[in-house]
């Protein structure tokens, strides 16, 4: 009962632990230099004279009108293999379960290589030497690593960062990341216990959007959910809670009042949480091709629209 207590409590004030950060890349025969600038969604010009608060106004209607789309059609993949780096946690092991059911051919790893996935450790220094190798004949990548509360949080969150600059050597053409909204990455900058985290996440977003301008997604909710289990570390909370308080704060009454709370913990809590699922469909969306290249799906209109999209 107490671990369903913090869990359920996590979703309202984990936005303080689900932030993103990353610190150095791990040592490897290359140097890389780190910069500091956070990468930003978008601008209003990119996106068309939209903004986050046109969509959130609109709600996922505005969806297809930001991307460029007059209907929910998108157009044929051009992806032939796809590494999912990650592949047995909670999103990862939802990636491999789509692009199954899709027919689309995929490899995926694991820190120890279990249910027949490809051993990956971030903190062994091998990260870009098997991403090089991996990622020879795959033209997209989808990378979910990522921990929270260990005191290894920047190492490992950077990993996909060094991943990213593998990856384009090998000839990848799009990268796609699981990371975390910019208002909680905003909210968390104070939070000591979540600077490693923040400087991991952030490193890795540099890299990719360096790596692959015309061809990366960022997928960045406030919040996930899914499995059978609640959780602390990560904070999870299961699909059957998780889909309630996304029908609850989906609803237009607590869109309305998202959209006129101030910017902070509030504004962040009323934002509904997303599912795992759909996360993966949005990931994959993005590296089909199936929504505009380079961009950042931000809110949870924009990955709920991205993810009906396969």
């Amino acid at each position: 009962m107490t671990k369903q207590v913090l869990s359920i409590l996590s979703l309202l004030l984990a936005i303080n632990k689900f932030t993103t950060g990353f610190s150095p890349i791990p040592n490897t025969k290359r140097t890389f230099t780190t910069t500091t600038a956070l990468h930003q969604s978008e601008s209003d010009e990119s996106l068309g004279g939209w903004n986050r608060r046109d969509v959130l106004k609109q709600g996922i209607a505005a969806v297809p009108l930001l991307y460029g789309f007059n209907d929910w059609t998108a157009a044929a993949a051009e992806t032939d293999k796809i590494l999912v780096l990650g592949g047995t946690g909670l999103v990862g092991s939802e990636v491999c379960k789509q692009l199954k059911a899709m027919n689309i051919d995929f490899i995926a790893t694991s820190t120890d290589g279990r249910s027949n996935t490809v051993a990956l450790n971030a903190l062994d220094g091998s990260v870009y030497k098997k991403v090089g190798e991996l990622a020879k004949d795959c033209t997209a990548v989808i990378s979910t690593i990522g921990v929270i509360g260990t005191e290894n949080d920047d190492r490992v969150n950077a990993a996909s960062g060094l991943a990213a600059v593998a990856a384009k050597e090998a000839g990848v053409k799009s990268f796609a990341y699981i990371s975390v909204a910019p208002e909680v990455k905003e909210f968390a900058k104070g939070i000591d216990p979540l600077k490693k985290y923040l400087s991991g996440k952030t490193t890795s977003e540099e890299y990719i959007t360096r790596q692959f301008p015309d061809g990366y997604t960022l997928v960045e909710p406030t919040f996930i959910f899914g499995g059978k289990e609640f959780g602390v570390t990560p904070p999870r909370v299961t699909t059957e809670y998780g889909q309630l308080i996304e029908t609850i704060l989906s609803s237009s009454p607590l869109r309305l009042a998202a959209n006129i709370a101030p910017e902070g913990f509030i504004k962040i809590a009323l934002e509904p949480p997303v599912a795992a699922s759909d996360v993966a469909k949005a990931a994959i969306a993005g590296v089909l091709g199936k929504s505009i290249p380079s961009k950042s799906l931000d809110t949870y209109d924009k990955i709920k629209g991205a993810s009906s999209l396969v």
